[in-house]
């Protein structure tokens, strides 16, 4: 059985050790956890509903950026991210796939109780942060999930990336009075299937995540809430992710007033 740690892959753990929490599927513990994290991505759905009593709520949603990347990285290359949000680690749903674990951050449940299991499956069984009257989604190209509003969409221009085209819609929202806006950006998954987990190979997006915060925290007046749905690994030559890995498994959580 495979057990992790935020930045560690583990072995040689009995399996009776009372220190192990189990990650179940279907009925089946597909790995455990050493020691009992202390965040999840569902934190997300609870902190935003508390955070809304008091005004408005931004999340800040960076596709595919795990823990240990974001440890290794965010000095260097998020140093706005870094300074404002104190990340901590944070364990998503398993499959560590888009869909599920972004079902889990806004619905406040695990897939046996939202029903997302799979990249094909795309809408929860129940209410997400979506059903808040004035909450805003924006998205890329297209949406992974079938929510209780549609999402702003967004294609980018000429030498524009899918990141900058969702930063250009999202920023007079951010300035608006939306209550809740959620902002995903989906570029940092998209390089790390063809490039892994390196943060050398991935400098100029993580770089360009950063700048991206920093503009939509720039004009945004509230609380705001960075986090992941799931990291990555490389194998092979090149990235995935949807293995019970600490690198899939654990994804940066923090939280700033602005």
């Amino acid at each position: 059985m495979q057990v992790i740690i935020p930045l560690f892959n583990l072995s040689d753990l009995p399996e009776d050790c009372r220190a192990l929490t189990p990650c179940m599927m279907n009925g089946e513990t597909v790995g455990a956890f050493f020691l009992s994290p202390r965040r999840a991505v569902t934190d997300v759905f609870f902190r935003a509903e508390a955070l809304m009593q008091a005004g408005r709520v931004m999340i800040l949603y960076l596709d595919g950026l795990g823990y240990a990347l974001y440890h290794r990285a965010a000095r260097r290359f998020m140093p706005f991210c870094a300074r404002t949000f104190s990340c901590v680690s944070a364990r998503t749903a398993y499959p560590p796939l888009t869909q599920p674990c972004m079902a889990s951050m806004l619905t406040g449940v695990w897939p046996q109780t939202h029903g997302i299991f799979s990249r094909r499956d795309h809408r929860p069984r129940v209410p997400s942060l979506l059903r808040h009257p004035g909450a805003v989604l924006v998205e890329a190209d297209s949406a992974p999930l079938a929510l209780e509003r549609e999402p702003v969409l967004t294609l980018p221009r000429a030498g524009e990336s899918v990141d900058a085209a969702v930063l250009r819609a999202a920023l007079p929202i951010a300035a608006g009075d939306a209550p809740l806006l959620i902002v995903h950006f989906h570029g940092l998954d998209d390089l790390e299937h063809d490039v892994g987990d390196d943060e050398a190979l991935l400098a100029d997006k993580l770089h360009e995540l950063d700048d991206a915060v920093r503009a939509l925290c720039a004009v945004f007046r509230g609380a705001a809430i960075l986090c992941a749905d799931h990291g990555a690994h490389r194998e092979d030559g090149a990235g995935g992710h949807g293995r019970f890995d600490c690198r899939d498994m654990f994804v940066p959580y923090g939280e700033a007033l602005l």
